[in-house]
């Protein structure tokens, strides 16, 4: 095992559990790469991002010598060097929120209904 922390690696995943991708590399060392490793979003369902037979650029973590294990991570892989057979492979693209998608109820109400006013009125319904 000649690997270093930080190196980029190739691996197919083996295994999907509802915490981890496992992962096989060609030279027969195995690893894992936990949910908390995958995206810095909440993951649903994490077969979204790895199915069993994919390839995925991975980077190593930590190392266990004695049992040949891997740990690694999908989400310290920069962008640039992302790589992803898996179908859904936007694995980088976190959903984008914008500081308005969170204000208040009561701040957007008159808004909301006059938008819904100036409609009605477009639309031909009365008052």
């Amino acid at each position: 095992m000649n690997y270093q922390i930080g190196d980029l690696l190739i691996g197919t995943v083996t295994k999907v559990k509802p915490f981890a991708l496992f992962f096989e590399f060609d030279n027969g060392d195995i690893g894992m790469c936990h949910i908390s490793e995958i995206s810095d979003s909440y993951i649903r369902d994490i077969e979204k991002y790895g199915s069993v037979g994919d390839k995925i650029k991975v980077k190593l973590i930590a190392i266990d010598p004695m049992n040949n294990f891997l740990r690694v991570s999908i989400k310290q892989v920069k962008p640039e060097d992302s790589y992803s057979t898996h179908v859904n492979n936007n694995i980088h693209n976190a959903p984008e929120v914008k500081s308005s998608d969170f204000t208040p109820l009561k701040d957007r109400l008159d808004y909301w209904i006059n938008k819904t006013k100036k409609l009605a009125e477009k639309e031909g319904f009365r008052k």
